[in-house]
Formats: structure tokens, sequence, C-alpha cells
């Protein structure tokens, strides 16, 4: 508000138009951006305070805080680190993790195969003994009943031959079998054993996981923390910006150091002083209101 606005305002007032909220409301904006003013003033202006006496409280703590969240800065990049360092490894453990149990897997899978392989071919061999061994009940039974007819040793002769034969190749039969059967059993063996190395590795790799994620799990802890202790020293920087940005504002026309100080934000100090009278004649306005 400028005085231009003042005087109107004081002329609705004589007519009974109080507007007391909508100055009270002004009012509160504008000492917002006051606030605001003195605490980008001060921010900036803060390290050339030092020999101001009645703002020495505020130009050391701020000395002191500035240093502490400096400190504290340093840990944040620290831990920062430790959380991109944490996360590598966890990278790296679940990459080596996926490489090696997938190349356990396949060469377990192939002894799979191999070994289903091997059961068909098994099966195959049971499937003619089985075969063999009807021709050799249906050979046997059938020398049972010629033996008992004449005119029918020559027949019997060669069913025996064919008994023998069978006999023979029974035996062969049952030899593949069982070196089928020993193969199988190695490759089992050796498919347990790679079952079981893959849950050893994964074990050890989700402990290894488990630890870089505990590293990973403490680090934003800890940037958490620190970032919050940042955020209380902002607050009570803030305090003290807004302290020093109001002495040397108000100061700037009456002492040579505050001057000095100001003199490169002379347009935003002009703006605070604009700022000051308008919420005075606001309040002013808003007392009148009252009355």
């Amino acid at each position: 508000m400028n005085s231009s606005r003042y005087l109107l305002a004081r002329l609705a007032l004589s007519f009974g138009i109080h507007r007391k909220n909508k100055r009270l409301s002004e009012a509160a904006d504008e000492m917002h951006l006051l606030r605001m003013a003195e605490e980008i003033l001060g921010s900036d202006v803060w390290e050339q305070a030092e020999d101001i006496e009645s703002i020495s409280v505020e130009y050391w703590s701020l000395r002191k805080l500035s240093i502490r969240k400096k400190e504290i800065e340093q840990k944040v990049n620290e831990a920062g680190d430790v959380l991109d360092l944490s996360h590598e490894e966890r990278n790296a453990i679940l990459s080596r993790s996926n490489q090696a149990c997938l190349a356990l897997e396949k060469k377990r899978d192939e002894l799979v195969r191999k070994s289903e392989a091997l059961v068909a071919e098994r099966d195959n061999v049971i499937s003619k003994a089985r075969q063999l061994r009807r021709k050799f009940d249906a050979s046997r039974t059938k020398i049972q009943v010629l033996s008992e007819e004449e005119g029918t040793a020559e027949i019997v002769r060669d069913e025996r031959r064919k008994l023998t034969n069978f006999k023979t190749e029974f035996l062969r039969l049952k030899d593949a079998r069982d070196e089928v059967g020993e193969r199988i059993a190695k490759l089992d063996e050796l498919i347990t054993r790679l079952e079981d190395t893959i849950a050893e590795d994964r074990s050890r790799l989700r402990q290894e996981a488990s630890e870089a994620y505990q590293s990973i799990g403490k680090a934003n802890r800890d940037v958490s923390q620190l970032t919050a202790e940042i955020g209380l020293i902002d607050l009570e920087m803030q305090e003290h910006y807004c302290e020093v940005g109001r002495h040397v504002s108000n100061h700037a026309g009456i002492d040579p150091v505050c001057r000095q100080i100001c003199k490169d934000h002379s347009h935003l100090v002009a703006q605070m002083q604009s700022l000051r009278s308008s919420i005075a004649l606001n309040h002013k306005l808003a007392a009148m209101a009252g009355n």
C-alpha cells in the first residue's frame, strides 16, 4: 500500500467502508514477503556482518551452524558413496548369482536330458525283453504240447534251439538293461550333486546379497538422518538470516557499515522498506476500522 491508496482508504473509512479483514490479510501477506526478503538478504550478506555488534550473536551462530552443516554434508557424501558402493556390490552379486546358477542349471538340464534319453533306452530294452519272454513262453509251451505227439521230433528240436537262442538274447538284454541302469545311476548322482551345488550357491549368494541389502538399508537410514539434521540446521539458520537481513536493511540509511553491506542489494532493500511501510499503513487502517 502506498500513500495514495492509504488516503483513498481513509476516505472510504469516513463513509463507513472499513474492510478491516482485507487490511489484515494484506498485512499478513506482505509480512510473509518481507520475511522472505529478509531471509534472502541475510543469507547473502551475513558473512560481511562480523563487525556489527547488534547481530554478533546471529553472525557467530551462523558461523557455527555453517561449519556444522558442512561437516554433516561431508558425512552425507560419504554415506552416499557407501550407498553407491553397496548398490554396485548388490548388482554384482545378483549378476554373478544369475550367471553361476544359469551355467549350473544349464549343465544340470543337459544331464537330465541325457538321463531321460537313457531311461527311454532302458524302457526299450525292457520292452524287447518282455516280447522275447512271450516268445520264449510260447516256444516252451509248444514243445510241451508237441512232445506228446508222434512225428514232431524235428519240430521240437528246432524249438529247443530257439529256446537256447532266446535265453542267450535275454541274457544280452539283461546285461544291456543293467549297463544302461548304471549309466542312469551315475547321471542321477551327478544331477543330485549339481542340484546341491546350485542350492549351496544360491544360499551363499543370498547371504552375500543380504549383507549388501543391510548395507544399503543402513546407508539409507544414515542419509535420511543426516538430511533431517541438515533440515533442522537450515531452519535455525533461516531465523538468523532473517535477523541479519532485518537489521542491515533497517539500518542501511543510518549505519555506514550496513549501507556498505547493502550496496549491491539496494533494490531489494527498497522493496523491503516499501513492504514495511505498507504493513504499517494496513495495520493502522485496521486499527481505525476496529474503533
